[in-house]
C-alpha cells in the first residue's frame, strides 16, 4: 500500500507538471501548399503575381499562362482572393500553378487541348510542380483509360483532386474526372441545398451561386458568377488548408476527414444529389486531430490527452475516437501518464512478445500491480478493454482508495458489475470519473473506445 501511495504522489506531481504543457502534438506544413489550376490560365491583373507560379500552356506551347478567357482567373481568385476587387480568398496563403488546357486565339476563338492536355497537366501538376491539390473546374463526358490512370497516379502521390460535376442539372451526363472514386466531385449549393443547375453524382456541395469573382478586366469591379466550377475551386481552397494542417496524411485519409466535416442537407449520410453534404468555404479545420470536430463531446478530452503525450493518435493527425481501446493500448497510455518509468524485469506473460510496442508498459503495469493479467501467464493484449477493466486499472493506479458502496445505488445495472470491480466502480462514481450512461446504467462490461478512454484520463487527472 505504501508503494502504491508513493506512486500516486509521483503521478500527482507529474500531472501538475504536464498540465502546464500546451504545445500541440501536430505540425503544420512549413511551406505554402501548391494548387494546380487546370483551366484557362490565371490573369495577374488583380491577383497578386507573387501567389502565381510559372505554369505551362498545353494548348499553345510557346504562349504564356495569362488568362485570355477569364474562367481560370475566376476559379483561382476563389482560393487566392483579389483584394482590390474585394474578392475573399478561401486560402490566400496558397500558391497557384496555372496549367492551361483551354486557351483562345487573338480573334477570341477558343481552343481546347482535349483529354490529352488534361492528362498531361495532371501528371505535371504532381511530378513537375509538386502540387498537393489539383483543381479541375471543367469536365469531359469521356471516360478514358488515360484519364483514369492519371487520376490514379495522383492518388498514389497523396494528391487531392477536386473536379466540378457540371451545370446541366438533373439530366446532365456523367462528368469525368469527377466521377472517379478518388476525385472529390463538387456540386454547387444555392442556400442549404443543391442549385437547380448542379448535376448529381457529387461528393460535396459548396456555395456556387452569385459569388464575387476576380476578373482579367481593367475595371476594379468584381464579376458575379454562378456554377459548379466556382464551388469546386472553393473546396480546393478548403483542401489546401487541410493539407497545410495535416501534410503527412494520405489522400484517402484527407478525403475521409473532409467528408466528415460536411453538414447533411438531405437524408442522413451520403446521397447522389448532395453527397456527404454542404461544406462552407470558411469551414474550420479541426486540430490537433482531423477526426475530432471542435463541437464533439470528446474534443476537450482528446486534446487534453494528446497535449500531454498520453494518447498520440493512430496516425499523424487522426485520433480514431470510435476505435475500441485494447488492454495493451490502455496499459501503454497509463504508462505514459505515469512518466514512462522503466520496469525492473520482463512482463512475465507468455502472450507479450519481448520487444512489442506495449511490452515495456505491460512490464511496468504488472510490476506495480496496475494489471494482473487474465491469468498468471496471459495478459491478452489485443482483447477489447471493458469499462470495468478501465476503471479498475485507474483505481489501482490511484492506490486502491476506498469507495462508497452507496455510490452505485440508483444505477439500473449495478448488480452487473463484477465482484472484483465493485469497489473500483464505487470509487470512480464517487470521484466523478464515471457518471454512467444516459439511460441510467453503468454498462460495466461494454467495450471502451478511444474517446471514452480519453475522457476517463482527463477526469482522473483533474480529480
Amino acid at each position: 500500500m505504501k508503494q502504491q501511495r508513493k506512486r500516486l504522489g509521483a503521478l500527482c506531481v507529474l500531472a501538475a507538471l504536464l498540465l502546464a504543457l500546451s504545445a500541440p502534438a501536430w505540425a503544420a506544413a512549413e511551406e505554402p501548399v501548391r494548387i494546380a489550376f487546370i483551366d484557362s490560365g490565371i490573369s495577374t491583373r488583380h491577383i497578386d503575381p507573387a501567389q502565381v507560379l510559372e505554369g505551362k500552356n498545353y494548348v499553345f506551347p510557346d504562349a504564356d499562362t495569362q488568362d485570355r478567357i477569364g474562367h481560370g482567373t475566376a476559379t483561382a481568385g476563389m482560393v487566392l482572393g483579389a483584394a482590390e476587387q474585394g474578392v475573399y480568398g478561401i486560402c490566400p496563403d496558397a500558391l497557384a500553378v496555372p496549367l492551361v488546357v483551354v486557351d483562345a486565339y487573338p480573334s477570341g476563338v477558343v481552343e481546347n487541348g482535349g483529354p490529352a492536355a488534361l492528362c498531361a497537366a495532371i501528371y505535371d501538376a504532381v511530378d513537375l510542380y509538386q502540387c498537393r491539390v489539383v483543381n479541375i473546374s471543367l469536365s469531359t463526358a469521356e471516360d478514358s483509360p488515360e484519364l483514369r490512370a492519371a487520376v490514379a497516379w495522383a492518388e498514389t502521390q497523396g494528391v487531392l483532386i477536386t473536379a466540378a460535376v457540371g451545370n446541366d442539372g438533373a439530366e446532365g451526363a456523367t462528368a469525368y474526372p469527377a466521377a472517379y472514386d478518388t476525385v472529390i466531385a463538387v456540386g454547387a449549393a444555392d442556400g442549404a441545398g443543391p442549385a437547380a443547375f448542379s448535376q448529381p453524382g457529387v461528393d460535396l456541395l459548396c456555395e456556387g451561386t452569385r459569388l464575387a469573382a476576380a476578373t482579367r478586366r481593367n475595371s476594379l469591379a468584381a464579376a458575379t458568377v454562378s456554377g459548379t466550377s466556382y464551388a469546386c475551386a472553393r473546396i480546393a481552397g478548403v483542401c489546401a488548408r487541410l493539407v497545410s494542417a495535416y501534410p503527412d496524411l494520405s489522400a484517402a485519409q484527407l478525403r475521409k476527414g473532409l467528408y466528415a466535416l460536411a453538414q447533411d442537407v438531405a437524408e442522413p449520410g451520403f446521397d447522389a444529389e448532395s453527397g456527404w453534404g454542404l461544406l462552407p468555404g470558411d469551414t474550420a479545420i479541426p486540430t490537433p486531430f482531423l477526426d475530432v470536430p471542435a463541437e464533439a463531446w470528446y474534443a476537450p478530452c482528446a486534446a487534453f490527452a494528446a497535449e500531454r503525450g498520453w494518447m498520440t493518435g493512430t496516425a499523424a493527425g487522426l485520433f480514431a475516437p470510435k476505435t475500441p481501446m485494447t488492454r495493451a493500448m490502455f496499459a501503454t497510455v497509463l504508462h505514459r501518464a505515469a512518466g514512462a518509468p522503466e520496469a525492473e524485469g520482463a512482463p512475465g506473460f507468455t502472450d507479450v512478445r519481448p520487444g512489442a510496442w506495449y511490452a515495456a508498459a505491460v512490464a511496468w503495469a504488472a510490476e506495480t500491480g496496475v494489471v494482473t493479467g487474465r491469468s498468471a501467464e496471459r495478459f491478452d493484449p489485443d482483447a477489447a478493454l471493458t469499462r470495468e477493466q478501465a476503471v479498475t486499472l485507474l483505481w489501482r493506479l490511484a492506490g486502491c482508495p476506498e469507495g462508497e458502496a452507496a455510490a452505485l445505488e440508483g444505477f439500473s445495472d449495478a448488480e452487473a458489475v463484477s465482484a472484483w470491480a465493485r469497489e473500483a466502480f464505487a470509487w470512480a462514481v464517487g470521484a466523478g470519473i464515471v457518471s454512467g450512461r444516459g439511460d441510467g446504467s453503468l454498462d460495466p462490461r461494454a467495450g471502451t473506445n478511444r474517446a471514452e478512454a480519453a475522457q476517463l484520463l482527463m477526469r482522473f487527472a483533474e480529480m
